[in-house]
């Protein structure tokens, strides 16, 4: 009796995970085992799909608690600071959008790796067995899949939020600097170039994109 049978000591049922598969009839011939480990990569490559979903779901999640920080500190009913509401504004800007480079880094980064590797595998079984089918061909037959436009649009969602959390801790230290001397606002003006500019970079050039030059 296994420690996931239904008759474990426990009765618990057994979890059904994302990645499992169920595969009927699996002989030792080359095309039943291909099409078993096709099964098994498509499993795979949903799974981590999902996780890149939850990733993109927790920043969206990760930017509006953020938003409502900013509100509850410029509401005023925190009267017991010692520090200006302006400077908390400025590190919780900079902390949430290091966070979020972060998600960044694991979904672009890591994940999407994954989902290449997977992607190349069946490609390869696809190719080489008929019976699989050709449905990975197809997708970049129907919609001209290109991996260089996945990366660029993980680039374009992480740093637009990046980007505008780092716009309002920028804000934040303008309005700061202003009431303490006028001028001072002019180094505002600076960083915010060079905000731009990395902006532009990043999404231009996504930091976590794929070295292969068959690309």
């Amino acid at each position: 009796m296994g420690m996931f049978s239904p008759e474990s000591p426990d009765h618990e049922e057994p979890r059904s995970m994302s990645t499992d598969h169920e595969i009927e009839d699996i002989t030792a011939d080359p095309e039943s085992l291909s099409y078993g480990l096709y099964t098994m990569l498509l499993s795979y490559e949903d799974h981590y799909n999902n996780i890149q979903n939850k990733y993109k779901g927790l920043t969206i999640t990760w930017v509006i608690a953020t938003f409502v920080s900013i509100g509850y500190l410029l509401s005023g009913y925190e009267k017991a600071l010692n520090i200006d509401s302006l400077l908390i504004i400025l590190l919780l800007s900079i902390i949430s959008a290091q966070g979020i480079f972060l998600l960044w880094f694991l979904d672009a980064g890591v994940y999407d790796k994954l989902i290449e590797s997977i992607w190349e595998e069946i490609y390869k079984l696809e190719e080489n067995f008929s019976i699989i089918g050709k449905s990975h061909h197809l997708v970049d037959v129907l919609h001209k899949f290109d991996k260089k436009k996945a990366q660029k649009f993980h680039g374009i969602f992480y740093a637009t939020f990046v980007f505008f959390l780092l716009l309002i801790g920028l804000t934040s230290l303008g309005i700061y600097l202003y009431l303490i001397q006028k001028w001072l606002i002019l180094l505002t003006f600076l960083i915010f170039i060079i905000l731009i500019i990395g902006a532009h970079y990043l999404i231009k050039i996504p930091p976590f994109r794929s070295e292969n030059k068959d690309q």
